[in-house]
C-alpha cells in the first residue's frame, strides 16, 4: 500500500465472455484495431491456465493489410521461446475474429512504470533502468539470431521497441513483447513505399527515413528508452509529428550525462554508442550491449537487481496489484462457473466452430397451465447456446418445444503427463510440438505413441508408449547435457638431444677493494591503507542511502568504497516511512553491510 491511504474498492470483474475454449474474464485494454484480454482455459483434473488473448475487432477482419501483419506476428512470434520475449502459444479465428492467445505477464510496462514515477516525483533508480536494458537486449539478441530448424536465418527486426513494449514482471522480471510490425524473411511486407511503421519518436534515423534495417536499428530504439529511464525525459517528442521526425533523423540529443549529471561517464557512453546516427557506429549486435550493461552493473549480479527490482514494483503498483488479483479471482469464479454449466462441445479443427452433440428429443407439450416453466427452460437453453457461440433455430407459428440436450457418455481421459529435469523443454508427440515447460500434459488418442523432449543444450529424451482408453500415463523425463566435443591433444614430442659441452677455462680473478660505504636514503613512509567497502540493502522495498549525511546511491548499494572508519549509514524512503541511521565500521580490504527492513 502507497503512504497515501488505503486501495479504492476494486470495481467488479464484468462477466465472463465465452471465446471458444478461453473464457475473457478481464480486458485489459482496447484500441482502434485490437482488444486484450485476461482469460482461462480449464481442463481435465482441475487442470487451469491464465493467458492473455489479443483479439481483432470484428470490423478490421476485412482489412486485409491488417490481417497480414497480424499474421505475421503469430507466424513470428510462435517461433520464439525465450525468458525474455512474450511467448504466442496459439492462434486461430472464432467467427469473424482472428485471436493470439499468449504469455500472461503479471505486471506493468516500462511506460507505466515511467508514468507512476512522474506522478510521484521520482526517478527510476539507476540500476534498474540498466537491468530492464540489459534483459531486452537479451531478448531481442536471442530474436535477432533466430534460425529455421533448416538453419536459415530469420533476420527478425522488432521495429517497435519502446516503453509500452518492454514489460517487468512484479517478479522482476523482463519481457519484449508485440512483434505486430515484424520484419522478418518469412513475413509477407505489405508496407507501401514511403509509409512509416512504428513510433515515431523511437525510431532510428533510418527507419524514419525509410530506409532497409537490420538489427541495429532495434539497439538504436532500446538506447532512447534506456536514455529516457535514466534522464526522465523525453528524448525526441514534440507538439508536432514532422518536428519530431525531423529530430530524429539528425539524432539531435544530448548526453544522458549532460541532462542528469548524477548518470556517470561510463554509463553515457554506453547510451550514446547505442544512439550513434551511423549503424555502423553503434553497437553491433544486442549481445553486446548486454555485456556491456553487466559490467557495469558489476559487482551487482542480475538475480540481485531482480529481487530488488521485485520489491520495488511491488511497493509501486500496491494497489493495482490488490485491485488486479481480486478481479482476476473473481473472475475465475465465474468463468468456472459458466464452464462446469456447459454441455459436453465437439470443435471442429478445421474451422473452431462449435456443436452441441445432435442428441436431442422432443418432449410432450406440457399443459397451458405450466408455460412459464417452459419458457424459461427454452430461454435458458438459447442462451447456453449463445454463450458458447451456437446458432439458436426458430420455427415460426409453432409452439415451443422444450429441449433436452444429452451428454454423451464420458469417456474416461486418456492422457499423458511429462516432468522434465532439470530444465524446461519442449514437448513432441508424434513429432508435433504439444507444449513447454517442466510438467507437461498431453490429451491422447488410444494406440502407439511417441513421446519426445527437447531442449537447447540437452540431449533429446524420448519414449514410445502404448495407450489404452482411461490410461493416465506418468513419464519422468531425465535429460542429459550434451558433451562438448574435446579436441584430441598432439602427442608430445621429444626434445632434441645436444652434446655436452665443454666448459672454458676461467682466468683467475683479481681481488678488487670494496667501495667506501654511501649513506643509506631512509625508508618510504608505509603505503596508505586499501580502502574498505560498504554494502547496503533494504528487505521488503528500497531506499536512498546516506553516509554522514551524503547522498551516496539507492539500494542494492554493492561495494560503495570508503577509507577505514566509523561512519553513520542513513536509509531514507519517504513514500514508505523509511528513515533509519545505523552506525557501521568500514575495515582497510573487508566490506561492511548495513541491513535494513522496510517493515
Amino acid at each position: 500500500m502507497s503512504a497515501t491511504g488505503s486501495a479504492p474498492e476494486a470495481a467488479p470483474p464484468p462477466a465472463p465472455e465465452a471465446y471458444g475454449k478461453y473464457y475473457l474474464i478481464d480486458k485489459i485494454a482496447v484500441g482502434g484495431m485490437a482488444e486484450i484480454f485476461r482469460a482461462k482455459t480449464f481442463s481435465h483434473g482441475g487442470f487451469e491456465n491464465l493467458l492473455v488473448v489479443k483479439r481483432i475487432l470484428a470490423h478490421m477482419s476485412d482489412n486485409e493489410a491488417f490481417v497480414q501483419m497480424f499474421l505475421d506476428e503469430a507466424r513470428v512470434t510462435a517461433l520464439l521461446q525465450h525468458a525474455n520475449v512474450v511467448r504466442v502459444w496459439d492462434f486461430g479465428k472464432i467467427a469473424n475474429n482472428y485471436f493470439l492467445a499468449m504469455d500472461c505477464v503479471e505486471g506493468k510496462d516500462s511506460k507505466l512504470i515511467l508514468r507512476k514515477l512522474f506522478e510521484r516525483r521520482k526517478m527510476l533508480p539507476r540500476e534498474f533502468a540498466v537491468y530492464i536494458a540489459a534483459e531486452a537486449a537479451k531478448g531481442l539478441d536471442y530474436a535477432h539470431r533466430k534460425s529455421t530448424n533448416a538453419g536459415q536465418m530469420l533476420n527478425i527486426v522488432h521495429r517497435d521497441v519502446s516503453p509500452s513494449n518492454l514489460l517487468v514482471s512484479y517478479a522482476g522480471e523482463v519481457k519484449v513483447a508485440d512483434f505486430g510490425i515484424v520484419q522478418a524473411s518469412t513475413v509477407v511486407e505489405t508496407t507501401a513505399k514511403g509509409t512509416l511503421k512504428g513510433k515515431i519518436e523511437y525510431m532510428s534515423p533510418e527507419q524514419a527515413m525509410g530506409e532497409p534495417l537490420d538489427r541495429r536499428s532495434d539497439i538504436f530504439s532500446l538506447g532512447i528508452v534506456l536514455w529516457e529511464m535514466l534522464t526522465g525525459r523525453r528524448a525526441f517528442k514534440t507538439d508536432n509529428e514532422v518536428k519530431t521526425l525531423d529530430k530524429v533523423r539528425n539524432v539531435e540529443i544530448e548526453r544522458a550525462s549532460v541532462v542528469n549529471p548524477t548518470v556517470p561517464a561510463r554509463l553515457s557512453d554506453i547510451v550514446g554508442r547505442c544512439l550513434e546516427k551511423d549503424p555502423d557506429d553503434r553497437y553491433q549486435d544486442a549481445r553486446e550491449l548486454h555485456s556491456d550493461l553487466l559490467n557495469f552493473l558489476y559487482p551487482a549480479t542480475p538475480d540481485v537487481v531482480q529481487q530488488s527490482l521485485a520489491h520495488f514494483m511491488q511497493e509501486l503498483f500496491a494497489e493495482e496489484i490488490a485491485a488486479e488479483r481480486h478481479r482476476l479471482e473473481e473472475g475465475t469464479r465465474l468463468a468456472r462457473v459458466v464452464h462446469d454449466a456447459e454441455p459436453s462441445l465437439v470443435l471442429d479443427d478445421e474451422d473452431d466452430e462449435v456443436s452441441v452433440p445432435p442428441v436431442v428429443t422432443p418432449a410432450p407439450p406440457p399443459p397451458p397451465a405450466s408455460k412459464v416453466p417452459l419458457v424459461l427452460g427454452a430461454l435458458v437453453g438459447l442462451l447456453g447456446l449463445v454463450a458458447v457461440g451456437g446458432a439458436a433455430w426458430f420455427v415460426l407459428g409453432r409452439e415451443p418445444e422444450t429441449i433436452v440436450v444429452e451428454k454423451a457418455a464420458p469417456v474416461p481421459a486418456t492422457s499423458v503427463s511429462v516432468k522434465v529435469a532439470p530444465v524446461a523443454g519442449n514437448l513432441f508427440v508424434d513429432g508435433v510440438e504439444a507444449g513447454f515447460g517442466t510438467t507437461l500434459l498431453k490429451e491422447l488418442t488410444p494406440g502407439t505413441h511417441t513421446i519426445e523432449v527437447r531442449a537447447e543444450g540437452y540431449e533429446a529424451w524420448s519414449d514410445t508408449v502404448q495407450v489404452d482408453a482411461g490410461d493416465k500415463l506418468r513419464l519422468s523425463a531425465q535429460l542429459v547435457k550434451v558433451k562438448a566435443v574435446e579436441t584430441p591433444r598432439p602427442p608430445p614430442t621429444t626434445p632434441p638431444v645436444t652434446p655436452p659441452v665443454t666448459p672454458p677455462v676461467t682466468p683467475p680473478t683479481t681481488v678488487v677493494a670494496p667501495p667506501p660505504p654511501v649513506d643509506v636514503p631512509p625508508p618510504p613512509p608505509p603505503a596508505e591503507k586499501p580502502k574498505g567497502k560498504l554494502s547496503a540493502n533494504v528487505s521488503g522495498g528500497w531506499a536512498d542511502i546516506y553516509v554522514d549525511g551524503k547522498k551516496v546511491g539507492t539500494t542494492p548499494l554493492i561495494g560503495y568504497q570508503l577509507p577505514p572508519g566509523t561512519y553513520q549509514v542513513r536509509a531514507k524512503n519517504d513514500a514508505s516511512g523509511l528513515d533509519v541511521t545505523q552506525t557501521v565500521k568500514v575495515e582497510s580490504g573487508e566490506t561492511a553491510k548495513a541491513s535494513f527492513s522496510a517493515q
